[in-house]
């Protein structure tokens, strides 16, 4: 999992009594080497509740006693990003002397000036976890007329002075934060992730193409909706500098938060709006308008991680539905990319798009980012994790990674042996629509009203593509629920022995190393050739996935 910290702030609201104050210069004593300096004293004024109530959309107000501000401005010699303790005194609140608020003066120059682009204040010294209770107001932004002087204040400073600034701030609520002009990543500190998209559109002619589009992403609270992310676009262009290359668009990867208000882990939080968009170079302007929403539970968010850091990608079709590539789909070439099925490497995608060009075609590409070796699943050989010729072993270690063989045997056939494929359990489920893998084979997704049932599938050795004419029946696998348990019964078939057996049971989606790589499947640990029969407990909710993957010998 890749985990990004960066600064979130929720939204903000406001109300209010008001301190008067008036901006003012204060000469300060020169002998202490302020001859070229200024200093800055900021005092947060609180907009009149009373007086502005009646303009609509007002927040209540925290009961907390104001003690720190963060203070953000710009001079001409840099910038300043400071908390500060906020006082009190006969006059109101102001804010205590700090070094970063005495700002110098250019050489040659009497005055400089000064931009307060951002101001918050705290009940408590800023942290994780800790949200201002008031706030100044930016211009442009929904609020910014509740105040008399919206952020940004700019003034000139003397050298030699002390000023004093006034600043309007109004209560903070964590709901609406784009009404106050500042950014949802800004002010809290807490830990966020990854959500990547890749996006292909199809014409109607079937054409594929890389697509161009457009990525809000929202935070669902009850009836409201915060607004994270609007109007992101992939970094898009051509292979070659003179554009006679390929036009690619890389994937788009945004920092999104886990819940932050109570949320349960199966409950839809954010939504995902992915918006189709013109590209003139590539495909022109698409005939029609073009939208997917994703909607995403933390539940759904954590499918994305995959091992060792990576991050799978939400992959999008636009107009995609019936045709895919340049060809009809037809029952020999079932996915439109003008390679017959029998020669497919990637069924269901087309195998000519193949972005970092390792010869592992994307939609079966587990790194389709990073140049990898096919044998490895696309992913860069160190890592380790491929499993070609599904017989248990990794590909990095097997010495005929295109040959199942028995790990006694380095991963190859045993001369003068028995005939040994890899086997699967026929499920409802493709194991190339679970994860970027090209990998042959099955799972099987039982759903809740399957309790109290007993289901009998067919083992398959040597389909490759799933292609069951290619293959060999070798026997069945017999799976009964009941309550809480799950069993399992292998039969084979007389003359079939098992080499190898690896099994995965998962209460989500199996991905990544539990669908391409069966030697790190879940249950490897509790089973064994020798053994056919078997029943565990769960302790999660009745949908459940399982795959049954073997090295049958005959």
């Amino acid at each position: 999992m890749k985990i990004i910290i960066k600064y979130l702030m929720a939204s903000l609201v406001f109300a209010l009594f008001i301190f008067t104050s008036c901006t003012q210069d204060e000469a300060i004593d020169t002998r202490n080497g302020y001859e070229k300096m200024a200093i800055i004293e900021l005092g947060p004024i609180l907009n009149d509740f009373l007086n502005r109530q009646a303009e609509g959309g007002i927040p209540a107000c925290s009961d907390e006693v104001p003690a720190y501000a963060q203070i953000m401005l710009t001079h001409e010699l840099g910038n300043v990003d400071v908390v500060v303790p906020i006082l009190v005194g006969e006059s109101g609140l102001f804010t205590d002397y700090d070094e970063q608020l005495a700002i110098p003066i250019p050489d040659g120059e009497t005055t400089t000036e000064v931009s307060l682009t951002d101001f918050m204040v705290y009940a408590e010294e800023p942290g994780e976890g800790i949200m201002p209770i008031w706030i100044a107001p930016k211009e442009g932004s929904d609020y910014e007329n509740f105040v008399n002087d919206p952020l940004p204040i700019v003034f000139n400073l003397r050298a030699g002075s002390k000023k004093y600034v006034p600043v309007e701030v109004l209560c903070f609520d964590d709901r609406e934060v784009n009404l106050y002009g500042y950014q949802f990543f800004d002010l809290i500190p807490v830990k966020l992730y990854e959500f990547c998209v890749f996006a292909n559109y199809c014409t109607d002619d079937g054409r594929h193409y890389t697509a161009n589009y457009n990525v809000d992403i929202d935070y669902l609270l009850g009836e409201e909706e915060i607004n994270l992310y609007e109007g992101e676009s992939p970094e898009i262009g051509n292979t070659e500098d003179n554009n006679s290359g390929d036009w690619y668009a890389e994937p788009l990867c945004l920092v999104i938060p886990a819940p932050m208000y109570g949320e349960t882990d199966s409950d839809v939080y954010l939504k995902v709006t992915v918006t189709l968009i013109a590209w003139d170079d590539n495909y022109g302007d698409p005939a029609g308008e073009y939208s997917k929403v994703v909607e995403l539970s933390w539940n759904d968010v954590q499918q994305y991680f995959g091992e060792d850091n990576t991050i799978d990608f939400e992959h999008i079709f636009f107009n995609c539905n019936d045709q895919v590539n340049d060809c009809p789909i037809t029952e020999e070439d079932t996915d439109g990319d003008c390679v017959p099925d029998a020669e497919d490497e990637c069924p269901g995608y087309d195998d000519r798009d193949d972005m970092d060009q390792d010869g592992v075609p994307d939609g079966c590409d587990a790194c389709p980012e990073d140049f990898g070796d096919p044998l490895d699943g696309g992913c860069p050989i160190d890592d380790c994790i491929g499993d070609a010729d599904s017989d248990g072993l990794n590909d990095c270690i097997d010495q005929c990674p295109y040959q199942a063989g028995p790990e006694s045997n380095d991963g190859c056939p045993v001369p003068g042996s028995d005939t040994c494929e890899t086997a699967y359990m026929e499920g409802d489920t493709a194991l190339n629509t679970l994860a970027n893998a090209n990998r042959w084979g099955w799972a099987e997704h039982f759903q809740e009203d399957d309790d109290g049932t007993s289901k009998t599938f067919d083992i398959w050795a040597g389909a490759g593509q799933n292609d069951t004419s290619k293959g060999e029946h070798i026997g069945t696998a017999e799976i009964s629920i009941d309550g809480d348990e799950i069993s399992l019964e292998i039969t084979l078939n007389t003359g079939v022995s098992l080499d190898e057996l690896h099994i995965n049971l998962s209460e989500t989606a199996p991905s990544g190393n539990n669908v391409f790589a069966p030697g790190q499947y879940n249950l490897n640990n509790m089973v064994d050739v020798n053994t056919l029969t078997y029943t565990w407990e769960r302790d999660y909710s009745d949908d459940f996935y399982i795959i049954i993957h073997a090295v049958a010998c005959y």
